[in-house]
């Protein structure tokens, strides 16, 4: 078995936990730590990230920066094939060669960003252990605000490549 279902489980509880998230980004991602990105929801389907609006991630006009909503959306897209990594035997490297966002409202307030293509996370990563080659591995985050519009949606490349 190429991923362990119960260390997977708990690498999910793990990142959900605010104490160890935090410690986390801080150390890993200190740029979205200050930005307060956070992680709302993260299971074998799906996972939902957000950030709040305000001084820390607005730009000149007043509305959210296009870069803090790259981190919650990439943050959507990595999350599960991190922990997925974390509850492997095998080495995993992964890492995004594409990205495309579409902005079709101002972000205002908290924006939130949800990822349903876990699924297809782990099928790559499943192809990659079986090939021994990278795959690549397209996976969209839809960035939502507090009224439930869309405010931009966003398409990662991630390539992943299992060592064995």
């Amino acid at each position: 078995m190429l991923i362990d279902e119960g260390r997977l489980k708990s690498e999910f509880r793990s990142l959900l936990g605010m104490v160890k998230f935090r410690l986390f980004s801080l150390v890993s991602m200190p740029a979205a730590r200050f930005a307060g990105l956070r992680i709302d929801r993260l299971d074998e389907s799906s996972c939902v990230t957000s950030i709040p609006g305000g001084w820390r991630s607005q730009n000149p006009f007043k509305t959210m920066y296009w870069a803090v909503q790259g981190m919650g959306a990439e943050l959507a897209t990595g999350a599960a094939p991190f922990a997925m990594s974390r509850a492997m035997t095998n080495k995993l490297r992964m890492f995004v060669v594409g990205t495309e966002a579409t902005f079709t409202k101002r972000a205002k307030g908290r924006i939130s960003f949800t990822c349903e293509d876990v699924n297809a996370a782990r099928e790559a990563i499943e192809s990659s252990s079986s090939t021994g080659e990278p795959v690549e591995c397209e996976m969209k985050s839809i960035g939502t605000d507090s009224s439930g519009d869309i405010v931009s949606e966003w398409v990662f490349k991630w390539n992943f490549l299992v060592m064995n």
